[in-house]
């Protein structure tokens, strides 16, 4: 999340430096290549955070589903599936837990 909130911020930045490149003094490609540079590096931030937040989502709805149906989470057989390392799929497990939208009394194997 933090990923995708700060390039967004940094893709703002790079438009302010766009945008104000005919009024730098020293002419404007200073400010058109540290813009550029902003863009790029904030797009990039913005595509892993919404990689991240699209991974999460989908571990935590195949572990709803897999609660609803077994009682239990399989965090291997949910790695399988989906094609993620056991142990990403053990952070996000965590990390909904925390946030409480899967319970601490869940069992997860």
């Amino acid at each position: 999340m933090h990923r995708l909130i700060w390039g967004i911020v940094i893709v703002a930045l790079g438009f302010l430096f766009i945008a104000s490149a005919g009024n730098n003094p020293q002419g404007p490609a200073g400010s058109i290549i540290l813009g550029l540079m902003s863009l790029a590096g904030g797009g990039i931030m913005i595509g892993f955070g919404a990689r991240f937040l699209s991974k999460r989502k989908t571990i935590t709805n195949f572990a709803f589903q897999m609660l609803r149906s077994d009682n239990k989470i399989d965090a291997g057989e949910l790695a399988q599936r989906l094609g993620y390392s056991e142990f990403d799929v053990r952070k996000h497990l965590a990390d909904a837990q925390r946030r409480g939208l899967i319970p601490f009394k869940a069992d997860i194997v």
